[in-house]
């Protein structure tokens, strides 16, 4: 199973059904939740000529950090050991129940980064054979650099592929932008 964030409605979207047997697609803008709906609509044909069965692609709104103040378990941003309080249950389901989370273009404002590493490990802290997976583009040094500290912080090992290691990855279908 997989959940995406960020940019979904141009880039993630049913390139991430190699593989998985479910994919949830997430964003919090209506412009790109609506596009992320248009394109799942527009390749359910393809998807489905390929064994995949309706359904499988989803979508939803996920605000990163909606959670309560109450410490995640495995997190150590705050002093209460119990199980944060979701706000957005379904969306914050799909992504607990995935085994991947792949973020695209999500490093951008520096801002952010608290509750996007929070989210982050809320996502890893819920069982041990998670991976997340972070398709961005290297913009402004300081605020990757907060992101790295923010990640360390959490004790969350961060590695980077090289863009060879990236050419090597596949490619399923074309994404269109629907305004």
């Amino acid at each position: 199973t997989m959940a995406t964030s960020g940019d979904s409605g141009q880039t993630m979207d049913g390139r991430s059904t190699v593989g998985a047997t479910r994919v949830h697609m997430t964003d919090y803008t209506e412009a790109t939740l609506d596009n992320l709906g248009y394109n799942i609509e527009l390749n359910k044909e393809w998807l489905r000529s390929r064994g995949v069965n309706e359904g499988v692609v989803t979508s939803g709104f996920l605000e990163w950090g909606d959670f309560s103040a109450k410490k995640e378990k495995g997190c150590s941003n705050t002093a209460n050991n119990d199980i944060a309080t979701i706000v957005h249950s379904d969306n914050m389901e799909k992504l607990l129940s995935a085994d991947v989370l792949l973020a695209a273009d999500v490093v951008y404002d520096i801002a952010c980064i608290p509750d996007l590493v929070s989210t982050v490990c809320t996502f890893l802290s819920s069982n041990e054979m998670k991976v997340a997976i972070f398709a961005t583009t290297y913009r402004n040094k300081t605020t990757f650099g907060l992101f790295e500290k923010e990640l360390e912080k959490q004790c969350i090992a961060c590695d980077y592929l090289s863009r060879d290691e990236m050419k090597e990855l596949p490619s399923v279908f074309p994404c269109y932008w629907n305004q």
